[in-house]
């Protein structure tokens, strides 16, 4: 590992080494150049069993394969758009389903790049059974496809793994709609039991404390270099006969931190930026001739109330919170006019969406001061958390801050670096520790037209079995009751009914995962730079990038 670098020390290196860098219009030089993005912060654990922020999901997604990958459909101006449920082969070749049991053929050619080890059903076993064993966000997505224990993984031989899929740890042999499409989630990325295991101690059994600074994947890349705070390079696999093909050796993740994005996409120094951008820099790239691309992903922005502490332990303080959430506001300065209102708990595609939400709540201020004053409260301040890796949160933090005022409403703006967020939302939700209360300004996509994921995670009260999301530390029997009854069903209308009952209470209730924003996704490229993917969960796939067609 190399010493720490500050992002300013990045971004002086970075500007001395444009000048050894290629023209971007100079055709016969891009061959070798690398593409260079722009990340706002450095990963924390690259764990696909355990990440903790959006570049850790990102850079797993990119360094290790799944069984399956997600079917892309190219789109007219090239870049590619991901289905939302069907998947194709990539580490198996093929599969068969057989009510809840699905057996996988895996590919018999597959090496681990770093140690030549073989690919085999063991890898397979050992990596799901991290994911049920370890108290992470991997158990929840396990828990999501119907895995709960480690016996429903069974190796039938070397190259042939059988998964039994359950409803609940304890429940029967159950079909799960979302079983087969979950295993794209980066959380089933395939580790090399053999060096994994090789790194195992008393402590620390399944390797959690090498794993999440070192890769032990059959991926389409690895890290080859690492500056802390500065940049990671990763390079491409050679001789990778499976899965998309990259088109750069080198991917150089520059960490940006406070720096101009804009003027360093400008400069030709940086080839993709997919976040770290208000909307008004969006639209100042586009006015100055950059590609700017947008998906039209269910990445939702979204606010959560602390219901267990005061003030918003009174529901009717909560509701007026909502009617004073300038959500117009949001989308037209914020966001540039990119993104819809939402008016649904879940995915906008799902079909159980009732639009219950958008038909009880609409912007206004004088319904907000009217039932602060029917809950009898006065002076009312709350601290707002969010993320300050993200620009434009602080754009609508203080649209926020400024429309409460108007209703003697104070917001103290708690604007906190990514991973020490994470930890103390995870902290708060699993009852560890009590730092945080008031509101939670965050964004999530929920990928399926389904409505278990987003249940599953963040609605039902918090278990072994759900509720890892659940902030808000709302608890209602009866949600859990309709959602554990009817997630698996068959009865259509009787899982639909029940799944509009659950948004007609958290409508009611104004409790938790309130939905503000359908924000899309929005990706800023070089001039040189083609095949952007839009995926349904917010990260790049850069064995999709390309050279643009500059005849």
């Amino acid at each position: 590992m190399k010493k720490s670098a500050t992002p300013w020390t990045a971004l002086r290196g970075l500007v001395a080494a444009l000048s050894l860098l290629p023209l971007a219009g100079v055709v016969q030089a891009q061959d070798t150049k690398p593409l260079v993005r722009a990340v706002a912060a450095d990963f924390n654990s690259i764990d696909p069993a355990d990440t903790r922020s959006a570049q850790d999901q990102d850079l797993v997604l990119n360094l290790y394969d799944k069984l399956v990958s997600m079917k892309m459909h190219e789109r007219p101006d090239g870049a590619y758009d991901g289905d939302p449920m069907e998947v194709i082969p990539n580490l198996a070749s093929s599969w068969e389903v057989d009510g809840p049991v699905v057996t996988f053929h895996l590919r018999d050619d597959v090496t681990f790049h770093a140690t030549g080890n073989p690919m085999t059903a063991d890898d397979v076993v050992y990596s799901f059974t991290r994911l049920v064993e370890i108290p992470a966000n991997g158990k929840n997505q396990a828990s999501v496809a119907g895995i709960y224990t480690a016996d429903q993984i069974e190796k039938i031989d070397d190259y042939t793994v059988q998964i039994t899929h359950l409803d609940g740890p304890d429940g029967d042999p159950a079909e799960v709609a979302v079983r087969l499409t979950s295993y794209k989630f980066l959380q089933f990325g395939i580790i090399d039991s053999v060096e994994a295991k090789s790194h195992a101690t008393e402590d620390d059994p399944w390797s959690r404390e090498w794993l999440q600074k070192n890769v032990a994947s059959a991926g389409p890349y690895y890290i080859s270099d690492h500056t802390t705070n500065q940049e990671i390079v990763l390079t491409a696999v050679p001789d990778r006969d499976w899965g998309p093909q990259s088109n750069f050796d080198t991917i150089i993740l520059r960490i940006t931190g406070d720096a101009d994005v804009v003027s360093l996409v400008k400069g030709g120094v940086v080839d993709y930026a997919g976040e770290g951008l208000t909307g008004r820099q969006y639209s100042a790239l586009e006015s100055a001739g950059f590609p700017v691309l947008h998906g039209p992903t269910p990445n939702i922005l979204r606010m959560s109330m602390a219901v267990d502490k005061p003030p918003f332990d009174n529901q009717t303080v909560r509701q007026a919170m909502i009617y004073a959430t300038p959500i117009d506001q949001i989308i037209n300065v914020a966001l540039g006019g990119r993104g819809f209102a939402s008016d649904c708990f879940y995915n906008p595609n799902d079909a159980t969406c009732n639009g219950s939400f958008g038909e009880m709540y609409s912007y206004d201020l004088e319904k907000a001061a009217e039932l602060l004053k029917d809950a009898g409260v006065e002076d009312l301040e709350f601290d707002l958390w969010y993320s300050n890796s993200l620009p434009y949160n602080d754009d609508v933090a203080i649209l926020i801050k400024s429309s409460m005022a108007q209703i003697g409403v104070t917001a103290n703006l708690k604007a906190t670096p990514e991973v020490q967020l994470k930890t103390a939302v995870r902290d708060r939700t699993y009852r560890e520790n009590e730092t945080m209360s008031g509101m939670y300004l965050h964004e999530a996509t929920f990928w399926l037209p389904d409505p278990v994921t987003q249940t599953n995670c963040c609605i039902v009260s918090w278990s072994d079995i759900g509720g890892s999301g659940n902030w808000s530390r709302y608890d209602d029997p009866e949600i859990d009751d309709w959602h554990y009854t009817y997630r698996n069903s068959g009865d259509q209308a009787a899982r639909t009914e029940a799944y509009h009952k659950i948004q007609d209470r958290l409508a009611e209730a104004a409790a938790n995962q309130i939905p503000l924003v359908v924000m899309g996704r929005t990706v800023a490229t070089s001039k040189r730079i083609a095949g952007v993917t839009f995926t349904q969960e917010p990260y790049a796939r850069y064995t999709y990038l390309k050279l643009a067609d500059t005849n």
